[in-house]
């Protein structure tokens, strides 16, 4: 059963939720924080009983009581940290992207990563259009089946101390790259417009029966939802999405390819949590015309030599009041909640440093306190 009693005064939380996504807070922020924890003791006996894989070895998607080990190290300890962060955990991570493939038939391949959730991989599942009309029904794959029974297994075992999210969904011209290889996808824009137009109405319909089936067994707290990267979200249902395949793109092929399918997914779930793993404002102003968009999430190029938080005031200008999500690094952090220059309206997912538990709640006394300028 779902719950969130891992986390200390969860409900003080939950309404800082509430607050941020009904856009209440324009001068103050969220913030979850980078914490040292005492759970090496833990991972050891975890690898003692499952580390019979190195980093990169090909292995077999892991079992049940595996990745239930694995994603609750350290949760009862994280909840007594009174920042933004909620247990609400990814227990199908393993899966990945490239579930959409074996979903589809296509023979999945699982890379370890110590401490982590495996790498997935599946090679293009439609190599011809001409079999379009023959793939099979992904809710019908053994994958689905198994990975609606690690939901349940996890929820099972939950018992009021933790939830799950379903994975983010993977539609228009994501779907595209997964089922056809990203090379292809791309140059399916130009060569099979129309062909990769009836792909992604596939994808709608899958996305759509796939969250549903999630969802069913995730459930909800409270009056909201469970999504990625919110953790928690004050709405009935919300869904994570994202443009990973858009931003080596014109604008006008996310306008053609991709903004209408990703409108249909919201309308039907009713609110949209935005992942976007650029820093361009050019596509956030388009992407941020969505109905129904109630978080933008930004960032992680690697490209960049700016730090994505310092495009947050040229992101507020074309995404409007959308609640904003974005990494910085300890140091900045501490030093713009003292003095008093942090960019409102925004969580904040902090790293580059650890705090030990009473230095973290220590700060979050500053964190409620503080009011922008």
């Amino acid at each position: 059963m779902s719950g969130l009693a891992w986390k200390r005064n969860a409900e003080e939380f939950i309404e800082r939720r509430r607050r941020f996504f009904g856009r209440e807070m324009l001068n103050s922020v969220l913030v979850t924080l980078p914490v040292q924890l005492e759970v090496e003791s833990q991972w050891q006996a975890f690898e003692e009983r499952w580390g019979q894989y190195g980093e990169g070895d090909t292995r077999p998607f892991p079992s049940h009581e595996e990745v239930f080990e694995r994603i609750t190290i350290g949760q009862q300890e994280r909840g007594q940290v009174e920042d933004d962060y909620l247990p609400v955990l990814y227990s199908i991570l393993d899966a990945g992207e490239s579930m959409v493939g074996g979903m589809y038939g296509g023979d999945i391949r699982f890379i370890h990563r110590p401490r982590d959730a495996a790498f997935s991989h599946t090679p293009p599942v439609l190599t011809d259009y001409a079999d379009l009309s023959q793939l099979p029904d992904p809710m019908a794959s053994l994958w689905t089946k198994r990975l609606m029974d690690l939901l349940l297994y996890c929820d099972q075992g939950a018992e009021g101390r933790f939830a799950q999210h379903p994975l983010i969904t993977m539609d228009a011209l994501n779907f595209a790259a997964e089922m056809r290889g990203a090379t292809q996808a791309y140059l399916d824009v130009y060569e099979h417009p129309d062909e990769l137009m009836s792909l992604m109405r596939i994808g709608i319909d899958y996305n759509i029966r796939f969250q549903e089936a999630q969802m069913a067994i995730a459930g909800g707290y409270g009056d909201g939802s469970f999504v990625m990267m919110a953790g928690w979200a004050p709405f009935p249902r919300a869904i994570l999405l994202s443009v990973d395949a858009y931003t080596i793109c014109g604008v006008d092929t996310y306008v053609r390819f991709g903004f209408d399918f990703q409108a249909r997914l919201i309308e039907h779930f009713g609110h949209g949590l935005m992942h976007f793993h650029c820093n361009r404002t050019d596509l956030a102003a388009e992407v941020a015309k969505l109905p129904g968009l109630r978080m933008f999430q930004f960032g992680g190029d690697t490209r960049d030599p700016v730090p994505e938080v310092e495009h947050v005031p040229a992101m507020r200008k074309v995404v409007g009041d959308i609640p904003i999500m974005v990494a910085c690094d300890l140091g900045y952090f501490v030093t713009r909640l003292r003095d008093g220059t942090l960019f409102p309206n925004v969580w904040y997912v902090v790293d580059g440093g650890a705090l030990t538990v009473d230095e973290a709640n220590r700060m979050m006394d500053e964190v409620r306190r503080y009011r922008s300028g």
